[in-house]
């Protein structure tokens, strides 16, 4: 008997067994092909007796399925009672010479390469040896009867769920995108970010808090660009001005003397976006098109807007893009521009230097996402209201600085 306590031996001694046995028998919560294991397991398919994966919480990697779709030797536990959760691998020659590796390790690349798992090694020299090698075979075989087969169609919704649940699954992990930290290499856990844990009361503490805009004028900004998009059908059939005010750039919209067009972002300085607005550029309008008034927002209808608005501003351009999504939809995007990137970033525990449109989303909008203050919101007058209605545009409240 032998205890392995660290990844890289885990993966060297999971290696020899592959190699030296004929035989395999295992039982695993999850799997995931990314790891020298799994193409070891690969090239040495034909010894695959029963391999049984379970997919519960969609831990399971849909690649891994896929590569052994036409092994009738590897099936799955689709729907348990409770968490589908062994780690038990038994390689196998004859009932004189087997081994066993069990403990805390699923067949993921995580478990062989980063988690702290601890397993214990097992032979069929034990004192136990025959009873213990009974017992696992009973549970193979148990476990074997309730388990089946994944077909091509019902693995391609599989993947579409494991797709969209994946981001969740990696936020309550605290990855988000590529946020790790440089100097830790790691990512901050969800509740050691201060901005995730504010609950609604904090929140408009210190939006009211700020000392540089008027609330009363942030209002009415978001106010008017609510209306304009209200009463039109796309961007492209507002007035000069009324484009111009909601990009963020200089105009002569007709409002009162304490609205500033600047608030939530400006622009000014922009002069490429500034003509292209001026020009009334339509693929801007149809990019802002893929963005719906209301309704959840998700990241394809960010990549979708993405996918237009670079074709007239290729490279990053996370100031200008954002003050148009933040002023379509304050409730979800918060521009971020020069004046707020530091603290916001600082508050939000991820790195500012390398940010493009892929972690404003992965980084940014997935943690706002997550928020207390985001999800419990608990307006008590008609101020709140407003503000919950464009909370995340209020952002640039709480990190602005002149």
């Amino acid at each position: 008997m032998k205890l392995i306590a660290d990844s890289k031996t885990f993966e060297k001694e999971f290696i020899r067994l592959l190699k030296s046995y004929n035989e395999y028998y295992w039982l695993t919560a999850w799997a995931s092909p990314s790891s020298l294991a799994f193409e070891k397991l690969d090239k040495f398919r034909d010894r695959i007796k029963k391999i049984i994966v379970g997919i519960h919480f969609y831990q399971t990697h849909p690649n891994f399925i896929e590569n052994f779709l036409d092994l009738s030797t590897v099936r799955y536990i689709k729907q348990p009672e409770g968490t589908f959760h062994p780690k038990l691998y038994l390689f196998y020659n004859s009932k004189f010479d087997w081994e066993i590796l069990t403990g805390s390790a699923n067949f993921t690349g995580a478990a062989f390469n980063v988690n702290t798992e601890i397993s214990t090694l097992i032979n069929s020299k034990n004192k136990k040896a025959n009873k213990i090698l009974s017992e696992v075979l009973e549970i193979v075989d148990s476990t074997w009867n309730d388990s089946t087969l994944f077909d091509k169609k019902e693995l391609k919704n599989y993947r579409k769920v494991w797709k969209n649940h994946r981001p969740k699954i990696n936020s309550l992990s605290g990855v988000y995108g590529n946020c790790k930290n440089k100097r830790t290499k790691k990512s901050k856990p969800l509740y050691l970010v201060p901005v995730a844990n504010m609950d609604w009361k904090q929140f408009i503490i210190r939006v009211n808090e700020e000392k540089h805009h008027s609330l009363t004028s942030r209002l009415k900004v978001l106010k008017i660009a609510r209306t304009s998009f209200e009463k039109v059908e796309s961007f492209k059939y507002m007035s000069d001005d009324e484009r111009k005010f909601i990009a963020g750039i200089p105009n002569r919209l007709k409002v009162d003397n304490d609205v500033y067009w600047g608030y939530f972002g400006s622009m000014q300085g922009a002069g490429k976006f500034k003509n292209r607005i001026g020009e009334n550029d339509e693929i801007i309008s149809n990019a802002l098109d893929e963005i719906p008034l209301s309704g959840q927002i998700t990241k394809i209808h960010f990549q979708r807007f993405l996918k237009k608005y670079t074709s007239v501003f290729p490279g990053i351009y996370l100031g200008t893009a954002t003050r148009l999504l933040a002023m379509k939809r304050p409730d979800v995007f918060v521009c971020l521009d020069s004046k707020n990137k530091s603290e916001l970033c600082k508050d939000f525990g991820i790195v500012k230097s390398g940010l493009n449109y892929d972690r404003y989303w992965d980084d940014i909008i997935e943690r706002i996402y997550d928020s207390d203050w985001w999800i419990n919101p608990e307006p008590k007058d008609k101020t709140e209201r407003l503000i919950c209605d464009s909370r995340a545009a209020f952002l640039d409240s709480l990190y602005y600085e002149e």
